[in-house]
């Protein structure tokens, strides 16, 4: 058996430190990907006939949120309105996820479906203290998808005298 030389010792010592330095970034590696996920946000899923909106409100050209704004999620107009959902923004100036129903997702895929649109089309108000209401009419929402309506809303200061809602009419037919 012949003796340990001092490059013997030296190798060995590497070959430890080559291992634990593998093992350490493998660890850390398992950290950094914990953390990523954890951060990460789930997409928000949705049942077949129900889709998702959500609304971000902003004001002065989309530079400023506009926090604890009311948002109404509803259908028809006047004497004929139905609530559907109503909620406030967030200090960032998003809503939460409001849950329409829509039609299925199946009807997207048909070329002709009797005439039935493959979305739903919902109406949404948004009024805040010192802001000029604004309404967007006729907001398309689909089956198993987010819809993100961007909402501007006009100071009343800026407004001068006409201060009556701001109607949005989103109305496109989607040939699909």
């Amino acid at each position: 058996m012949r003796e340990k030389t001092p490059q013997d010792y030296a190798n060995e010592l590497l070959k430890m430190y080559r291992e634990n330095a593998a093992a350490i970034a493998q660890s850390e590696n398992a950290v950094i990907d914990t953390a990523i996920q954890e951060l990460t946000p789930t997409p928000p899923r949705f049942e077949d006939g129900t889709g998702g909106l959500q609304l971000n409100v902003t004001t002065f050209n989309h530079l400023y949120p506009v926090k604890n704004a009311l948002v109404t999620v509803f259908t028809g107009s006047g004497q004929n309105k139905t609530v559907i959902e109503t909620g406030i923004t967030d200090e960032s100036g998003k809503s939460g996820v409001f849950n329409p129903k829509t039609p299925p997702a199946a009807d997207s895929q048909q070329a002709e479906n009797g005439g039935v649109a493959p979305y739903a089309k919902y109406n949404v108000s948004v009024k805040s203290d010192g802001y000029v209401e604004q309404i967007a009419m006729n907001v398309p929402v689909f089956s198993g998808v987010l819809s993100v309506q961007g909402m501007d809303l006009l100071p009343v200061t800026a407004a001068g005298k006409n201060t009556a809602p701001q109607i949005i009419e989103e109305g496109n037919d989607y040939n699909l």
